[in-house]
């Protein structure tokens, strides 16, 4: 009976001195799961991890790249290598040791005949050499650069595919070959003899699958729209399936380029990744809906820019269905097998299984960075690997125990852990974690602590954390694993006063109302936590709006909190040549605030913004930041004006004007005769730059009688003095 093991998240039993709003690394999904590293597991295409099949290594070669492989009919594996040429030939024991070393630097192709004599294409200098009682003659030479695949037909007449020209050789038993089908391609990369005797091929740069009858006519049973079929094979049932690839995915530069290929010509992608790479990103797609063979091109291409990978499955009436398609991952090999499809790629030398629409499972992650070919012999499956080239087969019993290691978590701050919850059935699962403070784990992280069944670990507080997880048979079905969650909280950070705007005068500062029907509040404690747990940032609050009002003074603050936290302001005034601070307004929830002129006595001040962490905080644990802003003025008394007549002289009056403010500088003067309009006046020194000025103003002709001079003038807090003067023209 199989059992389901939830551990629950029990929030209220951690520590006390936690926060109240943490955040939850959860990894669930099969995107989630592929990113980390996986020992003798397999994950589904339903997102669990369960035990892999064996997965023993039984030859290592000791060389960099293996790039061909082949089997006789006693069980014997054939393993051709670069870039030094050599063959090594594997028993079924696993006893090996190498058979010949050849004088072309790669073997690119292995076939053996029906006699269990072996067969091996080479490169640079395209030549087929045939192998007998550990001696290698040549056997033909097709004057070409590379010969890319062989395979036998069912004639036991030898098939070559060769580049740089595309051209596909016949050659018989006593090593006598012509061109059999010249195609459109400049490489043939794959072959294979379906059941009707018929040569299927895939080919480079055009991307297209072949099948050629043995009278050498040819008919284009798919164009894949990539550049590369890297793979063929027949299965039992006549259903050929090819592993496509364009020659441009993101992978990491080959340490060991493939041989170059003749000028004016390119080579098809087999470039092997020598040096350890970061995981790439995959995307497993979903079967495409069934297109027929002779769909048009331009119906089924898809773009190569970033490039990518696909497993197509041809069925025996033309049907074309894409099984599995990636941008980042390179599919090198394919194989039907026992009702199911495997093929390998060149990310961390995974091998997937598809079985039935939707169903792709990683079936295992080799410890070598490539997995070049998949071979059957009998009724055992092999995998050859290449940074090193190896030999491993794949069992028919499930691994004891498999492992599971996580990606590392990057907190952004020093962490405190909360209680692991994991979905875990069938044997044994244990969780264990480790922490440290640098990006990698190294010599300084704690020590894999076990997790206990409530979920508590020991690890210490720290800015990074990585999981793994054990899964163990003990007896029991197979354990599988389907998600885990780490509660964390980050420390608390210091909230940060950046930025303090003194708005000029008579502005005042109005809160925008939200439209509760649509808009979500950016201040609501329940949308803060929903954007945690999604990983989003806080919403920014709405930009208040600016309304003029006589006599406000209003300030505007930016403030931050690396925790997102919800702040709180404490306001504090103090006039320039005090010293102690005294409470305007506490507890203001907005970044902004406007007060009335009147509320101070005339003078210069300063404010201060005191921002707190506590409406998120316990109050021990809550934290301050603050900032002063620059000084201001707050001036509620206008300019006084004194005015004199200095006297009259030709019925113009020269009036002389002495104005003078407590405490702002003077911004603006204006004289009007009698109900006139108001014309500006400048002062004796030419410019308005002080608290005091004298303005010395001659009339126009003015008629005889009486007539009233009038002055404003203004301060830069916009208050009003004025005068008048009485002046009587004779």
């Amino acid at each position: 009976m199989k059992k389901l093991l939830w551990l629950v998240l029990l929030l209220a039993a951690v520590v006390p001195l936690l926060a109240v709003t943490p955040q939850f690394w959860e990894i669930r999904t099969y995107d989630d799961f592929r990113k980390g590293k996986l020992t003798n597991l397999s994950l589904t295409s339903d997102d669990e991890l369960i035990l892999a099949p064996r997965f023993d290594m039984i030859y290592n070669t000791e060389q960099t790249l293996v790039w061909s492989a082949a089997a006789d009919s006693k069980g014997n594996v054939y393993l051709g290598t670069g870039h030094d040429g050599k063959i090594f030939k594997v028993d079924p024991s696993g006893k090996g040791s190498m058979l010949v070393d050849l004088t072309e630097l790669d073997v690119m192709a292995l076939a053996v005949d029906s006699k269990g004599d072996l067969y091996a294409g080479t490169s640079p200098d395209g030549k087929v050499y045939k192998i007998e009682n550990g001696t290698a003659k040549e056997f033909f030479d097709p004057k070409t650069k590379y010969i890319w695949s062989l395979v036998f037909d069912k004639q036991g007449r030898l098939l070559v595919g060769t580049g740089d020209k595309g051209v596909i050789y016949r050659v018989t038993p006593d090593g006598k070959g012509a061109p059999f089908y010249e195609t459109d391609e400049t490489h043939i990369v794959s072959m294979a003899i379906d059941n009707d005797g018929n040569l299927i091929a895939g080919g480079d740069p055009k991307g297209y699958v072949y099948r050629i009858t043995p009278e050498g006519k040819a008919f284009v049973l798919y164009d894949s729209g990539l550049r590369e079929i890297h793979s063929v094979a027949v299965a039992p049932n006549g259903t050929i399936y090819a592993a496509a690839m364009s020659g441009e995915a993101n992978m990491a530069p080959a340490a060991a380029p493939a041989p170059a290929a003749a000028t004016g010509n390119q080579q098809p992608t087999i470039t092997v990744t020598v040096n350890s790479a970061e995981p790439q990103d995959i995307q497993v797609v979903e079967p495409q809906e069934s297109v027929s063979a002779d769909t048009p091109r331009s119906q089924t291409r898809k773009s190569e820019s970033g490039g990518q990978s696909a497993i197509l499955e041809i069925q025996p009436d033309g049907v074309v269905n894409t099984l599995w398609r990636s941008r980042d991952e390179l599919a090198f090999s394919v194989l039907p097998d026992a009702g199911r499809v495997l093929f390998s790629t060149g990310t961390k030398g995974r091998i997937y299984s598809v079985d039935g629409p939707r169903n792709v499972t990683l079936v295992i992650e080799s410890t070598e960075e490539q997995t070049t070919r998949l071979l059957q012999s009998g009724n055992r499956v092999y995998a050859i690997t290449a940074n090193i080239g190896k030999l491993f087969r794949i069992g028919d019993t499930l691994a004891a125990t498999g492992t599971y290691e996580s990606v590392v978590k990057d907190t952004e701050s020093v962490s405190s852990w909360g209680k692991l919850s994991w979905k875990s059935g069938g044997g044994d699962v244990e969780i264990s974690t480790r922490t440290g403070n640098t990006s990698t784990p190294d010599k300084t992280w704690s020590d894999w602590q076990k997790v206990d069944p409530a979920g508590a670990t020991s690890s210490p507080k720290a800015r990074f954390i990585q999981w793994q997880a054990v899964l163990r048979a003990d007896r029991s079905p197979s354990p599988r694993l389907s998600s885990v969650k780490v509660p964390f909280l980050q420390q608390n950070f210091r909230p940060e006063v950046t930025n303090i705007e003194v708005l000029p005068t008579a502005v005042a500062l109005q809160k925008v109302p939200l439209n509760t029907g649509n808009a979500v509040n950016p201040d609501d404690p329940a949308t803060i936590r929903a954007n945690l747990r999604a990983g989003l940032p806080r919403i920014p609050p709405v930009a208040p709006r600016r309304v003029p009002e006589r006599g406000a003074q209003s300030f505007q603050w930016t403030a931050s909190d690396k925790n997102q936290d919800t702040l709180v302001y404490d306001l504090y005034y103090r006039e320039e040549n005090e010293r102690t601070w005294k409470l305007l307004k506490r507890d203001v929830t907005d970044n902004f605030f406007t007060i009335n002129s009147d509320t101070l006595p005339d003078g210069t001040y300063v404010v201060r913004v005191v921002a707190s962490d506590a409406p998120s905080n316990p109050p021990d644990l809550a934290l301050k930041g603050e900032m002063e802003s620059r000084p201001f003025i707050i001036d509620n008394t206008p300019p006084v004006v004194t005015m004199k007549l200095d006297g009259i002289d030709r019925r113009r009056a020269r009036v002389a004007i002495d104005v003078k403010d407590q405490t702002s500088t003077l911004s603006q003067a204006e004289v009007a005769i009698d109900t006139g309009d108001w014309r500006p006046v400048f002062p004796t020194d030419g410019i308005i730059d002080s608290k005091s000025e004298s303005f010395s103003y001659v009339s126009g002709d003015l008629t005889p009688g009486e007539h009233v001079i009038a002055f404003r003038v203004y301060d830069q807090n916009d208050n009003a003095g004025m005068g008048k003067l009485v002046v009587r023209i004779p």
